[in-house]
């Protein structure tokens, strides 16, 4: 158990490489943003633009819904888009 928590942050890192940026928008739709991202890296401004931008090519705004925990240390938003 403590060789894996010594080797979480070193993997988490990597998903940040893998993403290219601290964030991943995993799925997008008229109805729903979900963003992956580790916290330890995260530029949240960035982040809820991200989710906005999404909402906003249907002519709705991002509502956060929900936060949860996924792999490895790496959280999980979950945004309504809702009618202005």
């Amino acid at each position: 158990m403590r060789a894996l928590s010594l080797l979480a942050p070193l993997l988490c890192g990597g998903c940040v490489a893998a993403w290219g940026q601290s964030y991943n928008v995993a799925l997008a739709n008229s109805r729903s943003v979900v963003i992956e991202f580790d916290p330890a890296v995260v530029n949240t401004p960035a982040m809820l633009r991200a989710a906005q931008a999404e909402c906003d090519k249907h002519g709705r705004d991002a509502v956060l819904d929900s936060v949860t925990r996924g792999n490895l240390g790496i959280m999980v938003n979950t945004y309504r888009c809702e009618n202005r």
